[in-house]
């Protein structure tokens, strides 16, 4: 059984008191007695603020088998869990289940070099096929064998102040001429048309994935990812060249290389900016933070006359098991509880969680407002053009260029062939390594 981590042992300790009551009261059989190791980001605010859900779903779990005990430890969503789960896997000491990111190439990377236990065989004991899209299923496989149950939906779209717009005479664009004229007339009043924060890295990335998806559409993408295109071709080349375009018309937050995130996030809230390009990870947050008669969304228009409207889409995260767990059958059995579809209420509503699943959710159903079934129903729509996010399905060490290169680029440091070369550099020796993304 894996160790826990110096922060878990607290709450395991906890745990296994309530384990030894629960197995008195219960006569569990020492064969039955279990420890269950779980790794999470579900907090109780920020973009993982799925808590209340989580806990929910874990005590109705716990009333099921009683004579198993959760050592649960819970990360900041994104990187803490991202680096938590790399050192546990690396030093042979990771948790029984985990759940994290990123899939494509990064799923890759751990299943080739045997960390992942492989979950095809609970898949069809689940019917887990039957469940998810097959979009999800390829993200989430590597030569055919599913490593990993995906879960939050991820989709990238444009919140805007729509009483700024209607102040302003800005009407939402049906064209990237339209784009570059709402920068124009929000930059001259004094406003930032887009707030951007690209302090964080990965947000531009994510613009470029967007702009890709515009310009070539879901093959471009998996053929990128895949590698069967060069990075340094048409498509991504294009893609660039017009957010150079958006820079020069001022639509993004000034010093957006050194402002990060949440201040981008905060320049929308306060009024300084009209629009933020960003996701459903933060729409709750967003829905809270801006009233009801301000607040919007569109996707981005077309940006040529050969390619339909599109976006990027992707997990949040997914539920992973460790190759090395000694009750991978009792881990599998905890994913197929917290992921079936009869807490989708208690997601929805208490862990504002969108579940990826092949059946459209009934939003209405469970009390959605408007916004955000509107946000995930025209997402879902375009599944089939819409382009796997960049930085969460490239192999590690592209991503890394990716992260900082692109910064240079968007200030004319860096020429953008320049820095598609070195993506396809970094690609090559991913390769060698078997580290690119095999569905």
């Amino acid at each position: 059984m894996a160790k826990l981590t110096a922060h878990a042992l607290a709450a395991a300790a906890f745990l296994a008191v309530t384990w030894t009551a629960a197995a008195s009261a219960q006569e569990c059989k020492p064969e039955d007695r279990k420890i269950l190791t779980v790794w999470d980001q579900f907090e109780y605010y920020g973009m993982t603020a799925a808590g209340p859900a989580v806990e929910e779903i874990h005590q109705a779990f716990q009333d099921e088998h009683p004579c198993v005990v959760f050592s649960r430890s819970v990360f900041g969503g994104g990187f803490p869990i991202r680096n938590a789960v790399e050192l546990a896997l690396t030093s042979g000491e990771a948790p029984d289940v985990f759940y994290s990111w990123p899939s494509g190439a990064g799923l890759t990377t751990y299943a080739n070099a045997g960390y992942l236990a492989d979950l095809t065989p609970y898949a069809d004991k689940y019917d887990w096929w039957a469940r998810l899209p097959d979009w999800a299923i390829q993200r989430n496989s590597f030569k055919g064998k599913l490593y990993a149950y995906p879960w939050e939906q991820d989709l990238e779209y444009v919140y805007y102040n729509k009483a700024l717009f209607k102040e302003l005479g800005i009407d939402v664009p049906q064209s990237f001429d339209d784009v570059l004229a709402w920068c124009d007339t929000a930059s001259a009043a004094g406003k930032i048309p887009i707030a951007l924060g690209n302090q964080d890295l990965w947000p531009a990335v994510n613009m470029w994935t967007d702009v890709t998806a515009l310009v070539g559409g879901r093959q471009v993408g998996l053929d990128l990812l895949q590698d069967r295109q060069d990075w340094n071709s048409a498509e991504p080349r294009k893609a660039l060249d017009m957010i150079l375009q958006m820079v020069e018309h001022n639509c993004f937050s000034p010093g957006f290389n050194g402002t990060s995130y949440n201040d981008s996030l905060l320049q929308f809230y306060s009024g300084q900016a009209t629009a933020i390009w960003t996701g459903t990870w933060v729409i709750h947050a967003v829905v809270e933070n801006m009233p009801e008669d301000k607040l919007d969304i569109f996707y981005m228009p077309a940006f040529d006359d050969e390619h339909p409207q599109a976006t990027h889409m992707s997990e949040g995260s997914a539920w992973y098991i460790w190759e090395g767990s000694e009750v991978k059958d009792l881990a599998a059995e905890y994913i197929e509880f917290v992921s079936n579809p009869k807490w989708l209420e208690t997601w929805v509503g208490k862990g504002y969680t969108i579940p990826i699943q092949k059946t459209p959710i009934d939003f209405k159903a469970y009390g959605v407002s408007d916004l955000i079934a509107q946000a995930f129903a025209k997402g879902q729509a375009m599944q089939d053009r819409n382009v796997d996010a960049f930085h969460t399905t490239a192999p590690p060490r592209v991503t890394f260029v990716m992260y900082n290169d692109i910064q240079g680029v968007l200030t004319g440091e860096t020429s953008p062939e320049d820095f598609l070369s070195k993506l396809d550099k970094q690609m090559e020796e991913a390769k060698q390594a078997g580290e690119v993304w095999a569905p």
